[in-house]
């Protein structure tokens, strides 16, 4: 849409210009049908309303506070992706550095509270040493690229009568 706004002004050149004039040459361009966004999210029994700013896991209403609603938000839009703190505090938090704090891991203690209830499948995980990720899919987490590599780094046990 602001392709179409800028070749418009393109056209109408560098004179003075009254909104007599600008308004109907605008008019196709803001009216331009507009891509329909998501406003609902679902991860497996987890639903997320964006409109109504509710969430609920099968039929148990979760009561978020908005900087949990915002930090699910984040992890539902890229649902079976590891999402590092670095990201988190960077889109999630706005700030263009990671302090030295537990901040992420104590938002993420409470969601998780409140996302997995009792008797129910964990849908939010640790990847050690690289962040988190939010699944419906329970063996997902077992086939994560980031657990795969931990798995290499871990030192074999040797056989002691080899020795």
């Amino acid at each position: 849409m602001s392709g179409d706004i800028r070749r418009e002004m393109d056209g109408l050149g560098q004179r003075p210009l009254s909104i007599v004039i600008i308004i109907p040459r605008m008019e196709p361009c803001v009216r331009s049908p507009v891509e329909p966004r998501e406003m609902v999210l679902r991860v497996g029994s987890l639903v997320l309303d964006l409109i109504d700013r509710t969430a609920r896991r099968g039929n148990r209403p979760i009561d978020l506070r908005p900087r949990e609603f915002q930090l699910l938000k984040y992890m539902m839009q890229r649902s079976d992706q590891v999402l590092t703190c670095a990201n988190l505090i960077k889109d999630v938090w706005h700030l263009k550095f990671v302090p030295e704090t537990n901040r992420i891991n104590v938002h993420m203690g409470r969601l998780r509270s409140k996302i997995d209830g009792p008797n129910e499948v964990p849908m939010i995980r640790n990847v050690r040493g690289e962040g988190f990720v939010l699944s419906a899919t329970p063996a997902l987490a077992k086939s994560l690229p980031g657990l795969r590599a931990l798995k290499q780094r871990e030192p074999t046990q040797t056989n002691s009568n080899n020795v």
